[in-house]
């Protein structure tokens, strides 16, 4: 496992975080049961991951539990970051609103740091912009509980440039969290630039494409999860058909090398320029151990050039 370091803080974090929503179960997912929860995340830990990536909102609370549960016999070796800014009125995605006030910024840290039984946030991420709170609103309160230190160090997630732009000139934000596969490049237009530039590290969340690139769906596919919704993702529709088709052709790369979906698809993206880690969700040991197979390896020039070829931005 190879190590970055996150923009300008001094975090030097694992290429393949743990992505934790799944663990949260539901009304997002369905997952294997807490007991296997945990023991994928101390596999994570055994073969080097160090950087696990939660959020209140992830199961209501219930992903941020069962990792700080995990992780509180060897809390000094790893890093956590979750995230602020989402409130609900009833455990329900439809009752999920943004608030990135400085109460509820306090509100959520409070709790976080509750539920994951630490007395520290390493890296503390706005969920998704709020457009009805002032930037300098935000930044003032997450600047304040770095002061305590409740929180080392401030990211955003899901931001425009602008967005980033209004929040660097009141903090210093080192991490930006967004969707970046082989399948949704669009952040290359201007998000990947702005970080190089700012020193801001990447953060990429769905490297998998909420699991599209893991080769396991077809063009019948009928999701029943959230994934149905059409709100974040092409999974229906001409759009999901066409990503299919590519991924049928990355499949016939990967009878070639010996490599699966997953494991190409990952290694392209810790390729790409600016990523810091890829936050890869799992279920269990054994999904760890095949995603971590994605590192320490490059492919053939012409592999990768293929790769490239089918998924251009």
């Amino acid at each position: 496992m190879d190590y970055r370091r996150l923009g300008q803080s001094d975090l030097e974090i694992s290429e393949i975080g743990y992505g934790a929503w799944g663990i949260g179960g539901a009304p997002f997912w369905t997952n294997d049961g807490d007991a296997a929860s945990a023991r994928s995340i101390h596999q994570a830990v055994d073969n080097g991951i160090n950087v696990f990536d939660t959020a209140p909102v992830y199961g209501f609370g219930h992903s941020e539990c069962v990792l700080g549960e995990a992780l509180r016999p060897i809390r000094d070796r790893v890093f956590i970051a979750t995230k602020c800014g989402l409130r609900w009125d009833r455990e329900h995605a439809a009752a999920i609103r943004r608030d990135s006030s400085r109460g509820s910024i306090v509100r959520d840290v409070e709790e976080s740091l509750s539920r994951l039984q630490t007395d520290r946030i390493d890296l503390c991420q706005v969920h998704w912009p709020d457009e009805a709170t002032p930037q300098a609103e935000t930044m003032a309160a997450l600047t304040a509980l770095q002061e305590q230190g409740k929180i080392r160090w401030i990211g955003v997630s899901n931001y425009t440039v602008a967005q980033l732009d209004a929040c660097r000139e009141n903090a210093t934000v080192v991490a930006l969290q967004v969707q970046y596969s082989l399948l949704n490049r669009s952040i290359e237009a201007d998000l990947v630039p702005y970080c190089l530039e700012h020193n801001i590290g990447i953060l990429a969340y769905s490297p998998l494409a909420s699991g599209v690139l893991t080769g396991k769906y077809d063009r019948n596919t009928r999701f029943t999860d959230w994934r149905k919704s059409g709100h974040l993702g092409d999974f229906r529709g001409d759009g999901f058909v066409r990503n299919i088709e590519k991924v049928e052709r990355l499949k016939q790369i990967a009878a070639t090398t010996g490599r699966s979906c997953t494991q190409l698809a990952i290694n392209a993206l810790l390729r790409q320029p600016g990523v810091t880690s890829a936050l890869v969700g799992v279920k269990n040991a054994d999904q760890v151990a095949h995603n971590i197979a994605a590192t320490g390896w490059a492919p053939e020039i012409d592999v990768a050039a293929d790769i490239e070829a089918i998924f251009a931005a």
